[in-house]
């Protein structure tokens, strides 16, 4: 295991297992999302804020989830999650073979079946009614009247990913 991710495991099982900090987390996200828009890098910078640990390469690499990966897919804020569950309890090594993905099934899945009962879908078009794949429709409704209600329902849909993701990853 690197020094990264073994600093990584450390810092989320001490930090995150505290609830100012997981709500630290959710506030951050939130905040992030108000002011630079985007989920996936709104949560990441967030847990790269508390638990001290920034990486530039991740968060440029996940700012391709943004708007279920720029096409109204799966919501970048749960890819996220699923992301940040698998630096703690994913395989390290493709030689490690398939015994080894098992760990990270049961926090993911846990993860996914709150999101869906929260915002009754997992896919970012239907939690936003956008349609990702027409770049004038997106600029037209976030520039509208519509478009400021959508950020505070993602913003707050960020905080709340957030602040289960870090409570799941304090439990691990």
């Amino acid at each position: 295991m690197s020094d990264f991710a073994s600093m990584f495991n450390e810092k989320a099982r001490e930090i995150l297992s505290v609830e100012d900090n997981r709500q630290k987390v959710a506030d951050l996200a939130y905040n992030n999302y108000k002011i630079s828009f985007g989920c996936s890098q709104s949560i990441l910078a967030a847990f790269q804020e508390v638990l001290g640990l920034r990486d530039d390469f991740w968060f440029k690499a996940l700012g391709g989830l943004q708007g279920g990966g720029s096409s109204g897919l799966t919501c970048g804020a749960l890819v996220t999650g699923w992301v940040l569950i698998g630096a703690r309890v994913g395989r390290a090594r493709i030689e490690d073979g398939i015994e080894a993905i098992f760990p990270a099934f049961e926090p993911c899945q846990a993860l996914t079946s709150w999101f869906k009962l929260m915002h009754k879908s997992t896919v970012c078009s239907e939690i936003t009614g956008v349609n990702w794949f027409d770049m004038n429709e997106v600029v037209a409704h976030y520039l509208g009247p519509k478009g400021q209600e959508t950020v505070e329902q993602c913003a707050r849909l960020t905080a709340g990913t957030a602040y289960r993701v870090a409570d799941i990853l304090g439990q691990l």
